[in-house]
């Protein structure tokens, strides 16, 4: 347990990494039920090796990670603010960042962002690598309603992303003996850890992008910054991704 700025109380680094575990599992247990009950509903008699083949497929459908999207942000998300408000003591606003964002705070923070982004499609066009992933293609072309899909990678997934690393573990980690340092580094290598469905390039392309948001986090004290950032990346990467299936 520690105490930060106000005299608010946040869980230390024992209690953030146990509640952060527990949501992970809760989360991993989510996207199972959905890919089951989705089974259950468009399959039938569906023997062991078939189950096992369709789980898999299913990590790449738009529909089911859509679904999958929006049930974690409701069931994941419940369940910070759950941890937060029973810490004794704690504030939720604070605890979370649901700051204002100061203007000044978005000219600085989005054209380093859309200087980021540039830099690196420049870096993956010189380097000879797809602008759109090969996982991300598959996922928009599988989807049977695009529209859904796009509302869950623009508006659910950095909304529930955010509240969950920058908002909830940040938070706790910067208050403990680990510190801001501490703080952005674990929590943007865990963010990259949980998109383990891109290769090495892309998962320190995330870190390193992870880094600028727990930078941006901690300067301005807001989430809402952080997930406006996210959500305007995730929308130049739908966008690009429209082009690359159009064509």
């Amino acid at each position: 347990m520690s105490n930060e700025g106000k005299g608010f109380q946040k869980w230390g680094l024992v209690g953030t990494l146990l509640w952060g575990l527990l949501i992970a599992l809760v989360f991993i247990v989510v996207q199972l039920v959905v890919m089951v009950i989705y089974i259950g509903l468009n399959y039938r008699d569906v023997t062991a090796a078939e189950f096992q083949k369709l789980m898999t497929a299913l990590m790449y459908n738009g529909t089911v990670i859509s679904i999958c999207t929006f049930a974690s942000l409701l069931v994941c998300g419940c369940m910070i603010l759950i941890i937060v408000k029973i810490k004794k003591g704690s504030n939720l606003k604070h605890y979370l960042g649901l700051k204002r964002v100061d203007f000044t705070a978005l000219k600085i923070w989005f054209p380093i962002l859309v200087a980021f982004l540039v830099s690196s499609d420049a870096l993956t066009i010189f380097l000879g690598r797809p602008i759109v992933p090969e996982y991300m293609s598959t996922v928009c072309s599988s989807a049977e309603s695009l529209w859904l899909l796009y509302i869950a990678i623009i508006v659910a997934a950095p909304i529930f992303e955010e509240l969950f690393f920058r908002g909830f573990l940040f938070s706790g980690l910067k208050s403990s003996i680990i510190g801001p340092v501490g703080a952005i580094l674990v929590s943007s290598l865990l963010w990259a850890a949980i998109h383990l469905q891109y290769d090495m390039y892309g998962l320190a392309t995330i870190f390193i992008m992870g880094i600028g948001l727990g930078i941006a986090r901690l300067k301005s004290g807001s989430i809402l910054l952080t997930i406006g950032l996210h959500s305007f990346s995730n929308l130049v990467a739908t966008i690009e991704a429209m082009i690359f299936i159009s064509k």
